[in-house]
């Protein structure tokens, strides 16, 4: 069957108009049991039954960041929890380090920025991994009071060692606040265990949730730090959400279509494993990348997360003509990248609720935009 044949059957099988096909790493494609319990009728959430549900969410995410001490959740996006981190653990008497290895490493040098917290960066190029042996040197020097990574760099698809640079943190007594929000379910991630002090999530990756909901789990030395800084946000007061949470209320009104979502999304979760949802997306990853292999597109890290793929264009195919192309011809939609990477890499998820029919789709399609886009530049040979 030629290309263009097997991409107009797929498409004829849709009913309708065609279907979005999202694979972009936030938001993700749910699940038919995440949107009909979103279009229910909302609860009152001051109630004993509500207070029930939010007790098993609270379980629930402490089970997914791999930890048995507290989590917060903030009616927010995950930069709001990234924020929160500098409301409640970090003031101008701090010196932080941060490993800055694309956009979301970008985000924490932006925050320290605009909140006055002295800092340092470790500047990498896309998809280079950290060098342990030069973060050991770093922290070495007792400078740093705290060091900010992001384990999976989202714009680039690379995976960082957070297990080794825990290691690192702990030896030398340096606070370790880690952004998961890519990473969690997606990959192995065990906060506890790897000695992580604060570590973030947001209910649109993974967890295949909508976006509004993020998480900002902490151990017990993050604890006895809150007393140690006087926060100065009055909405995300870490104290006031532990307090309200005890009981299990949030200070402020919740998502609360989130919030049911999320708890039937984390009892699944539970019931399966979390290791299935790890290798869930390692094989839908692994699919896509043996699929891609007859372009000529190479990946951008040598260690992936299975989050995403991060894709480089030859030299001649404009990355974000070809997201464009997609989406207009086929209502398929990968993530473009910005700044420099805007023309060169683009990148496609392995989130949520996705199958291989979905993939074979997609890698169809961007044969065929590929293709077309090599037609229309005659100076690009393959």
């Amino acid at each position: 069957m030629k290309k263009n044949d097997a991409l107009k059957k797929l498409k004829s099988a849709q009913t309708g108009i065609d279907k979005i096909r999202l694979f972009t790493p936030g938001p993700v494609p749910m699940s038919a049991r995440t949107l009909a319990i979103g279009a229910s009728q909302l609860p009152y959430n001051r109630t004993e039954q509500f207070s029930h549900i939010t007790f098993e969410i609270i379980e629930g995410l402490k089970y997914i960041f791999g930890t048995q001490r507290d989590v917060v959740i903030f009616a927010a996006s995950g930069t709001g929890a990234m924020e929160a981190v500098f409301f409640n653990f970090l003031d101008q008497s701090d010196k932080v380090l941060i490993v800055n290895g694309g956009t979301f490493g970008q985000r924490w040098v932006d925050l320290c920025t605009h909140h006055k917290i002295p800092f340092e960066q470790i500047s990498l190029n896309p998809g280079q991994p950290i060098s342990l042996e030069a973060l050991d040197y770093k922290l070495s020097s007792q400078e740093y009071s705290t060091l900010l990574i992001n384990a999976h760099e989202t714009s680039t698809g690379i995976l960082y060692d957070t297990k080794a640079i825990g290691k690192l943190t702990r030896k030398y007594g340096v606070f370790f606040i880690v952004d998961a929000i890519s990473t969690i379910c997606a990959d192995i991630f065990m906060m506890d265990e790897w000695h992580v002090d604060v570590s973030l999530l947001s209910s649109q990756k993974a967890l295949a949730l909508p976006p509004g909901l993020s998480f900002l789990a902490l151990n017990k030395k993050a604890k006895s730090r809150l007393k140690t800084k006087t926060c100065q946000s009055y909405y995300f007061d870490i104290k006031t959400y532990l307090e309200n949470q005890g009981r299990g209320q949030m200070p402020f009104t919740p998502v609360i279509g989130h919030f049911m979502m999320l708890h039937e999304r984390l009892r699944e979760i539970r019931l399966q494993g979390i290791d299935f949802f790890v290798s869930h997306h390692s094989k839908l990853a692994e699919y896509f990348r043996k699929g891609l292999k007859s372009l000529p597109f190479t990946f951008v890290p040598n260690n992936p997360s299975n989050a995403l793929t991060a894709i480089r264009c030859p030299e001649d195919i404009d990355a974000f003509d070809l997201v464009t192309r997609l989406a207009a011809d086929f209502n398929c939609f990968v993530a473009p990248n910005g700044g420099d990477l805007k023309h060169k890499v683009f990148r496609v998820s392995h989130l949520g609720e996705q199958n291989k029919t979905d993939i074979d789709f997609l890698i169809n399609a961007l044969e065929d935009t590929f293709h077309n886009l090599l037609d229309s530049n005659s100076t690009y040979t393959i």
